[in-house]
């Protein structure tokens, strides 16, 4: 009886692990999850002094109503980057404009409140008033959640940035062609971050294999130049080589065209060559016009990344001379009324655009 007993209970056994090894079998294994994030650039935040005028309140200085109209629609996207062209030294410092610009910091609450949280500090302003402001600009910057990149306050700490959104991993880095010849205090070089091929293949020699995507800032170029120079073109090619996934391109201070390169391997890289401005007081039509470029980068289920859904917006600066007052439009708001000719101006503006590259909307 005993034996019986064993016998059943062994067989009771062996029974129920047959049934959840057949279960086990059905069962379908979950997919990894696909990621997507979007991403939207705009190109010089360049500060005049009739701009941090305009926005003197009792007590400060208040930037937040130029941006009002465009904020919500940076707002849907999950990465939202900017080019802040005049450091922002602050008022202890006191303000100037061109050729030597200091910024209120409320420019920066402002484009914090706006969305913005992916900021380049490279360009050929950074070194414009000195060691002190570039530390007054790091430190504010710092103190808010944001990522930048292009000035540090310490020779170990890395230009390259990573982060996360969303399950994708991202590499950040800001290069300026140069500082207006204006020398690194000390040879203190890490205070701007100037490029050179070889300081992009050391940077970047071994991030290509912890991230997902690698984004690059690049202020270079001509300035008021519709199409990309020479060495732009062969400085794109060269970041391509090295892996880099997008390129956002400023300092013309107008619209240049987007590309979308390949490299060898079948890996592709999308090149803003400039942005325009996004708030200045710059005169000639030209440089009143700039455009917010954005795009979706997909992570599948096998981890591979694609770029997709390549948009231009365009925007205007425009300005109220009765009262010297600034807001930035989109065009899908624009009338006669604040733009005249706004749709001949669209359309030559879409056909620069889409010189290199078709696969994107522009509006």
């Amino acid at each position: 009886m005993k034996k019986l007993i064993i016998f059943l209970v062994l067989l009771s056994v062996v029974a129920t692990y047959l049934v959840k090894t057949k279960r086990k079998e059905n069962e379908t294994v979950p997919e990894a999850e696909e990621k997507i994030v979007s991403l939207i650039a705009f190109g010089d935040n360049l500060i005049h002094d009739t701009i941090y005028t305009s926005a003197r309140t009792g007590s400060g200085y208040d930037f937040k109503p130029i941006l009002l109209d465009v904020k919500e629609y940076i707002q849907n996207f999950d990465i939202r980057f900017i080019n802040q062209e005049t450091i922002l030294g602050g008022t202890e410092l006191g303000l100037s404009t061109y050729p030597a610009f200091n910024t209120p910091q409320e420019m920066g609450d402002a484009l914090v409140d706006a969305g913005f949280n992916l900021i380049s500090l490279a360009n050929n302003h950074t070194l414009d008033r000195g060691e002190r402001a570039v530390i007054n600009s790091v430190n504010y910057w710092n103190s808010q959640d944001v990522i930048h990149s292009g000035s540090v306050l310490d020779p170990d700490e890395s230009q390259v940035k990573i982060f996360e959104k969303k399950g994708i991993k991202f590499a950040f880095v800001a290069y300026t062609y140069g500082t207006n010849g204006i020398p690194h205090p000390d040879g203190k070089t890490y205070l701007a971050n100037v490029y050179s091929d070889t300081k992009a293949s050391r940077d970047l020699k071994y991030v290509r294999d912890i991230v997902d995507v690698i984004i690059v800032s690049m202020h270079w170029g001509e300035e008021y130049r519709d199409y990309p120079n020479e060495e732009q073109i062969r400085q794109a090619r060269h970041l391509s080589s090295l892996g880099v996934d997008i390129i956002i391109g400023h300092h013309p201070h107008v619209i240049q065209p987007v590309e979308l390169l390949e490299n060898e391997d079948g890996r592709k890289t999308f090149v803003m060559y400039s942005l325009g401005n996004f708030l200045s007081d710059q005169k000639g039509i030209d440089r009143l016009i700039g455009m917010g470029v954005s795009l979706d980068i997909r992570k599948n289920s096998e981890g591979n990344v694609s770029l997709e859904n390549f948009a231009a917006k365009l925007l205007y600066r425009y300005k109220n001379y009765n009262d010297n007052s600034f807001r930035i439009l989109f065009f899908d708001d624009l009338s006669e009324s604040f733009l005249k000719d706004y749709a001949r101006y669209f359309s030559e503006k879409e056909a620069l655009i889409k010189t290199y590259f078709q696969n994107i909307t522009v509006s």
